[in-house]
């Protein structure tokens, strides 16, 4: 009997008592490659608040979820943003994530097909990757084009130089031409998002992405009404 297993919660447990669980495996592969820490992986349940501000966009989101396989098939682009912190722009991308994982396990190529990239982290790393020593950065410059789904977390949290900003634009840019997917979240509405991204990726992030504006209040510990385990 494999204890503690991270996966049971989707899972029916007939490999439970082999020594050896398929399914455990594709997944411990995914996820290794994703770059979501054991903290991330955690990500509970997510409620809307008491008076249902969000309800109708936790509705949307829980629709993408149980099409999370189309929507990564077809190219299809989230642009999910609030002015307020806390209220599940980056629990609901980690959800998604995941939730492709549980779907396609089964047919995963060992690979690194689905990633989640802390922008400001990444574009931090992108200096330190001057000289080379960026492992981070690395790994995801190695994968960020042929993964299947990327999550831009925090992408205008700052402010980026125009190298990093050019960069940016040219990994979306070729992603999106190949009709690969991505997952993008931010404090900025659409309006403020020009300031700090500049007017050509603003523009490729707001046009060809379905946009979801949270209102709710800052909640960290959350717990979804609708939507799959």
């Amino acid at each position: 009997m494999i204890e503690n297993c991270p996966y049971k919660g989707n899972c029916t447990g007939v490999d439970c008592d082999k020594d050896f669980c398929m399914r455990k495996y594709r997944l411990d592969c995914l996820y290794s490659n994703s770059l979501l820490t054991d903290k991330q992986r955690q990500v509970g349940k997510l409620f809307t608040d008491k008076d249902g501000t969000d309800l109708n966009e936790f509705q949307q989101l829980a629709n993408i979820e149980k099409k999370i396989v189309d929507f990564v098939e077809n190219g299809t682009n989230l642009y999910l943003h609030s002015y307020n912190c806390g209220n599940g722009k980056t629990s609901w991308s980690i959800r998604l994530l995941t939730s492709y994982f549980n779907k396609i396990w089964y047919r995963s190529t060992f690979s690194c097909q689905a990633m989640f990239i802390s922008v400001p982290r990444y574009l931090l790393a992108l200096k330190e990757n001057i000289s080379g020593k960026s492992d981070y950065a690395n790994f995801i410059n190695k994968y960020v084009l042929d993964a299947d789904l990327i999550v831009w977390d925090d992408i205008a949290t700052k402010v980026g130089t125009d190298f990093e900003l050019n960069h940016l634009l040219n990994l979306i840019n070729t992603r999106m031409d190949a009709g690969k997917s991505n997952i993008f979240t931010s404090n900025l509405g659409s309006k403020e998002l020009a300031g700090s991204l500049g007017e050509r990726l603003a523009s490729r992030i707001c046009n060809k992405s379905i946009d979801i504006e949270l209102h709710g209040a800052d909640k960290r510990y959350l717990s979804l009404v609708g939507g799959e385990e």
